[in-house]
């Protein structure tokens, strides 16, 4: 019972580092809707991020092994952080969005992206140097990072960061491949 509880403890963090590609493990219809630029734009945001968090997937919970699951939790957060500049870079090859302030909101969203990049290059860079032997330095180290993925976590991802503009969030709102993504970095950190 114990092991269980340990294990939901575990996903439940690691799952807080998910808040931007948490919304990519929904699943999104592909098809496109011709509802004008803004749509089509809305439609490959979201597909970026979906394309970004599909291959993510948490390390299974081994607690017997403390080094190993230190070290596999440490590639999971290694991943995430590749996964997240994949997503930099495709954001940068959309571009901003065709409404008006549009450069403003993406720079924005660019920058909160980026922000919560570096949070959780700082907590990963924390956990490496955690220095692992047993179960109990396992769960120190843990509950160390779990500060800095939290906070990393909160972000909830550059579709939520669009939807502030009405004209993206009727978009977002239009754009199938955008239906998994409102809000979903929320349930995902508060998950467990």
């Amino acid at each position: 019972m114990k092991s269980t509880r340990q294990k939901r403890r575990t996903a439940a963090l690691l799952s807080a580092t998910l808040g931007v590609a948490a919304a990519a493990m929904m699943s999104g219809c592909s098809s496109r809707v011709d509802d004008g630029p803004q749509v089509d734009w809305a439609s490959d945001v979201c597909d970026s991020v979906q394309d970004v968090g599909a291959e993510l997937t948490l390390p299974a919970s081994d607690h017997k092994d403390a080094k190993k699951y230190h070290a596999e939790v440490v590639t999971f957060m290694d991943a995430l952080d590749r996964q997240l500049g994949a997503l930099d870079g495709k954001m940068r090859k959309d571009g901003a969005p065709p409404v008006k302030g549009g450069d403003a909101a993406y720079k924005k969203a660019l920058a909160n992206l980026r922000g919560a990049r570096s949070k959780l290059a700082g907590t990963t860079a924390e956990l490496k140097k955690a220095d692992v032997t047993d179960e109990k330095s396992l769960k120190a180290a843990l509950q160390k990072a779990a500060e800095g993925m939290e906070r990393a976590g909160a972000y909830q991802g550059p579709a939520q960061d669009f939807r502030a503009d009405p004209a993206l969030k009727r978009a977002f709102d239009k754009a199938p491949e955008c239906s998994g993504l409102n809000g979903a970095g929320h349930s995902a950190a508060s998950a467990g």
